[in-house]
């Protein structure tokens, strides 16, 4: 399942806004995700009606794994770039000739330096919830693929229900990382 040309950027573009705009869209994915997965376990009586919400939540998944596979991706293009951006930013502190201001800059820079640390920590915080939430969806995936009966979704039933309340936490880390990012952006040099 591949996203739309209009919603993949070259990651030489990605920015921190754009970071938090996928961000925002695997929650949206993960609460879709969850939901779909509801309707198949309230289906699971019902055969025409399982086989399509199995369907729904297939793709449903399909969509999460590629956004925070896209995600990952665009997450350590951000941080080498961002990498060059404080190097490029210290370089010109070293040239500045007065040291008040010198001094005055390079503590601006050390502020939006912290500010950028605390998204990568955020984010390891995150992703520590968020991979293995997704890898269970996997496996519910797979287990449905092989077996899409009633008594296999019963057999399910309570994976699902922890699933959807491990999901209120997931989608809690990702927001802290987007609270995150808006007071890095505020902290960083704008040109």
């Amino acid at each position: 399942m591949n996203l739309t040309a209009a919603n993949a950027k070259p990651a030489s573009v990605v920015s921190l806004a754009d970071l938090k705009s996928q961000l925002s869209q695997v929650q949206t994915d993960i609460a879709t995700a969850v939901s779909s997965l509801n309707a198949v376990k309230e289906s699971a009586e019902n055969e025409a009606a399982l086989t399509k919400a199995a369907a729904e939540y297939d793709r449903c998944y399909g969509m999460l794994q590629t956004r925070v596979d896209t995600l990952r991706t665009n997450a350590v293009t951000i941080k080498a770039t961002v990498k060059t951006t404080y190097e490029a930013w210290q370089k010109e502190l070293t040239a500045m000739q007065s040291a008040a201001l010198r001094e005055k800059a390079q503590a601006r820079f050390s502020e939006s330096q912290k500010e950028f640390e605390k998204i990568i920590a955020k984010a390891n915080e995150a992703k520590e919830k968020v991979l293995p939430f997704v890898s269970e969806l996997k496996d519910i995936n797979i287990f449905l693929a092989a077996d899409l009966s009633d008594e296999a979704v019963k057999s399910l039933s309570n994976t699902i229900w922890k699933l959807g309340n491990s999901s209120k936490s997931v989608i809690g880390s990702i927001d802290e990382v987007k609270q995150q990012i808006d007071r890095t952006i505020k902290a960083l040099p704008q040109k």
